[in-house]
């Protein structure tokens, strides 16, 4: 049985040949329809292979998203929970495959010590050996910080008109607050602030009290960075007709440490999660599982920004894993966003 699938389209075989050969030296046992056993038909030996495969990867190119066949691979990967999508042109993934992080091999020339390769690698490794181990917040390096983990809230099934309104918060000027000052006290030493979850907009967006203004800021400290790029994403979610859910969660790592936080997401909502981090982080990962250790979501690209995104079939508890995979200067400070809209 073939640890991975790849699929792909019939003018990007040689690209699809380099791909399998170099997953092949990893050490992986890759199936990519160059060999149809005499006496089966092809539907039937992909139908059978892909049933088979603990990981399907699809290779996106200007050929593979048009190609019907193609995308009926990655819906099966996809309804699977083992699809692993890489980018090897300059292109949008088709309509419906936009929510799973792809991997960006468009550059890649074949070098075995290439970043994206060995990441891309390295995933394919993860799915090879079985369902994704489901991360443990004490199997891995604690970071240095000691907040409470929040759940974040969302609404019950049956209010579909829009999400209600104690599950966020209307403009984020609370959640901003509290982001400040979460942050100021990790900075100085002190026990971030808590962040609470299912407050109603009258209760976010009241004044704060004195004792928690956030401390001045400069345009290279961690807290304004972060600041910026939150209100900079949250304007391009409601664009999309996002809403905050909850208020951001913060915290430090060091290069190498993960950390994970817990999040409720229920059925008939789209779920985006953003990460951003400050200007000593060159290089954020986000990770996001459902409650048996799937991987559902990630984006282990070189940005700082990352973002992961999920659209639940029915209500379940999920684990962001943050990892900090580039920091020059130990601590880097990083945030995370959830926006949420319900489905039409």
């Amino acid at each position: 049985m073939a640890d991975v699938f790849l699929s792909y389209a019939r003018e990007d075989a040689a690209r699809a040949e380099q791909i399998a050969r170099g997953l092949e030296n990893a050490g992986l046992d890759v199936f990519w329809d160059n060999e149809i056993p005499p006496g089966q038909t092809w539907a039937d030996y992909i139908e059978q292979k892909l049933a088979q495969c603990k990981a399907l990867i699809v290779l996106w190119s200007a050929h593979s998203v048009g190609s019907q066949w193609v995308r009926e691979e990655a819906r099966l990967g996809r309804d699977k929970s083992v699809l692993i999508p890489v980018m090897i042109d300059s292109v949008q993934p088709p309509f419906g495959f936009g929510e799973v992080q792809a991997a960006n091999l468009s550059n890649w020339n074949g070098a075995p010590d290439d970043p994206n390769w060995r990441r891309f690698v390295d995933a394919v490794s993860n799915f090879a050996k079985g369902a994704a181990p489901r991360p443990s917040a004490q199997a891995m390096p604690t970071p240095p910080r000691t907040a409470p983990q929040p759940t974040y809230s969302a609404p019950a099934a049956q209010q579909r008109k829009g999400v209600p309104v104690w599950a966020w918060i209307a403009g984020g000027v609370a959640a901003v607050v509290v982001l400040l000052v979460a942050i100021g006290a990790i900075l100085s030493g002190a026990k971030p602030t808590e962040f609470a979850a299912g407050q109603t907009p009258q209760t976010a967006a009241g004044a704060p009290a004195p004792a928690q203004q956030p401390p001045a800021t400069t345009a290279e400290d961690p807290q304004a960075v972060i600041l910026a790029q939150l209100q900079q994403a949250q304007a391009l979610a409601a664009q999309q007709g996002f809403q905050l859910i909850g208020q951001p969660y913060s915290g430090s790592l060091a290069q190498g440490q993960s950390w994970n936080v817990p999040a409720q997401f229920y059925a008939g909502y789209d779920y985006r999660v953003l990460g951003v981090c400050d200007r000593d982080c060159a290089d954020l990962d986000l990770v996001l599982f459902d409650s048996a250790g799937r991987q559902v979501s990630q984006d282990t690209t070189t940005t700082s920004q990352p973002v992961v995104g999920v659209q639940p079939s029915y209500n379940d508890n999920f684990t962001i894993q943050v990892q900090m995979y580039n920091c020059s200067v130990a601590p880097c400070y990083y945030a995370l966003a959830l926006y949420g809209r319900p489905l039409q």
